[in-house]
């Protein structure tokens, strides 16, 4: 996704080289995408190459060391979501790239792919009024395999994390508190949680989350009731249904445009570091995200309420 989204965009983005130990990656890398120059490690890409920014999509448990090396060579920094497998992780991510002196983004792409963007610039226009309620379930058959399969959260940190971002996004807001329940089906192979229940409050409007890999039946969609209409989206589009009729409008970067997605979010990073500003897709705000992924797990395992300090743990 991020090769295919960064290629279309030659004016923007040099892809310089890519860093992977295993051998075959490389060379699939160099057959598919054509980025010849390759690396197995980031201390010889960091000693050999000339780059600004690193993506780094390693899986999320040896992220910090990763980056750290990265940020200590100066390296700007877009990492994959999670940012990291807790809070506690992803403070020290994101204050090792500060210390640093280099900006931080995280792919939070949803925000494009899922249509979140068209739901923020609806809700921001008052074409429903005050938002009241959010309702969202996303529905599959999903069997993991690879590193994700053996971790012990899975559903949430897989998915949920995109839909806790896309709530804190549309409603521009902060959480104050949730309530969750998770269960494992042993229909699946994942050592983690594969279904989700989530209440959050966001002040006076609250947050119905439902989140199942291990359905039968297949749906996803999202409902924002406001006092004066209520939008209806998915990944496709967005229906903003008011007294007046429905107006249909289309995400232009979802299904096979998923890697423009990914390039929007760099494209962020990018014009923090030229306007010498914070992108708005920081890992200072995805600590917000992540505080509610946690959140939800430590509710979870409680079974109590967990609440938020300004949407933070």
């Amino acid at each position: 996704m991020h090769f295919r989204g960064y290629l279309a965009h030659p004016d923007r983005i040099e892809i310089v080289a890519a860093v992977d130990p295993s051998p075959e990656r490389r060379q699939w890398v160099a057959d598919t995408f054509g980025v010849r120059t390759t690396f197995a490690s980031i201390s010889e890409a960091v000693r050999e190459a000339e780059f600004d920014v690193a993506v780094v999509s390693t899986p999320s448990h040896v992220r910090l060391e990763a980056v750290s090396e990265l940020a200590a060579s100066g390296k700007h920094l877009f990492v994959e979501k999670p940012l990291a497998d807790g809070v506690a992780e992803a403070i020290e991510i994101v204050e090792t790239a500060e210390s640093a002196g280099v900006l931080l983004a995280v792919d939070q792409n949803f925000r494009y792919h899922y249509a979140f963007g068209q739901a923020r610039a609806a809700i921001r226009a008052g074409r429903i009024g005050r938002v009241v309620s959010v309702d969202h379930r996303e529905l599959m058959w999903r069997e993991v395999v690879g590193w994700r399969a053996d971790q012990k959260h899975h559903a949430l940190s897989v998915m949920g994390v995109h839909w806790f971002d896309g709530f804190r996004f549309i409603l521009d807001r902060e959480a104050d508190w949730l309530v969750a329940t998770t269960h494992r089906s042993s229909a699946l192979s994942a050592a983690g949680e594969t279904d989700a229940s989530i209440h959050v409050r966001f002040g006076d409007v609250g947050v119905n989350y439902t989140q199942s890999f291990s359905s039968r039946v297949d749906r996803i969609e999202s409902i924002v009731i406001g006092e004066t209409g209520t939008l209806l989206f998915d990944y496709e589009h967005i229906e903003v249904h008011t007294a007046d009729g429905v107006e249909r409008i289309v995400n232009p970067w979802a299904g096979e445009n998923k890697p423009e997605s990914a390039f929007r979010g760099l494209d962020d990073l990018l014009t923090a570091i030229d306007t010498d500003a914070q992108p708005r897709n920081s890992g200072s705000d995805n600590l917000r995200t992540l505080s509610l992924l946690e959140g939800a797990y430590r509710s979870a395992e409680s079974g109590e309420l967990v609440a938020f300090s300004e949407g933070l743990l």
